[in-house]
């Protein structure tokens, strides 16, 4: 039987679409305050400090080989769950952006008030590869806070794209006699498309076992009778990955 939880574990995942679909029609959502005036264009601070957090990830990138970019991860995430950041919260609930910009501190201290379960995300709807770059980036440019809600909100999209990954392999499975090859092409697609920070994190060479299992699933559609039932997708879906969700 196919393995499904392979290719949708937690931290692998990243936009909501079958294949590169993001939360809705997410965009990046910068307040009308974060923007400063140029001699051309306006260009919102956010997006300022998107571009160059691309530079540095770009480096970082182009220093480690897959390995240590999958462990360079890890490190970076352990900041920002668990007992590490809980053992340094009230540290990281006074930190302030080192800046004078009024729209950066407002944008930290919304953070830390949601991190604190008051109020909004700042960065709700951002687009999954942005909320990448805030995640990952330990410059300094980002609060632990802002961090760690970026990284709130890339739960909440990863949730809502494996909810319609579940619902379109039922789909196909029931109207295609077992053969759910077109969603599993989605989801090859997906991470053919991942920042090679988020890449890195799939165990195993997930390039051939995915093809594997896409082989899999055409030769259930040609039999008379598919297998006699699939994984249980939603168990193994929303099953919580202690490492990364614990509090």
């Amino acid at each position: 039987m196919i393995n499904i939880n392979n290719f949708i574990s937690r931290n692998s995942l990243q936009s909501t679409g079958v294949a590169q679909n993001n939360a809705g029609d997410t965009v990046e959502k910068v307040a009308p305050s974060e923007s400063q005036s140029t001699s051309g264009p306006k260009i919102s601070t956010l997006a300022q400090q998107l571009n160059d957090a691309q530079t540095r990830a770009d480096e970082r990138d182009a220093s480690l080989d897959r390995d240590a970019l999958a462990d360079k991860a890890d490190s970076l995430r352990s900041q920002l769950s668990g007992s590490r950041y809980q053992q340094n919260k009230a540290r990281h609930d006074a930190e302030v952006p080192q800046t004078n910009d009024p729209a950066l501190l407002e944008r930290a201290k919304q953070a830390t008030a949601f991190i604190n379960g008051n109020g909004t995300n700042p960065f709700a709807r951002l687009a999954p590869d942005q909320l990448t770059l805030i995640i990952y980036d330990d410059s300094g440019t980002f609060t632990t806070n802002e961090r760690r809600a970026a990284l709130s909100e890339q739960g909440d999209q990863e949730y809502a794209w494996k909810a319609a990954v579940v619902a379109e392999m039922e789909r196909q499975w029931r109207q295609n006699n077992g053969d759910f090859s077109e969603a599993l092409e989605g989801i090859k697609e997906h991470y053919n498309n991942l920042p090679p920070i988020e890449e890195a994190q799939i165990a195993g060479n997930w390039r051939q076992d995915i093809e594997n299992n896409i082989a899999h699933a055409k030769a259930q559609g040609n039999q008379t009778q598919p297998e006699p039932q699939i994984p249980s997708f939603f168990e193994m879906l929303f099953k919580q990955n202690s490492d990364s969700e614990e509090e």
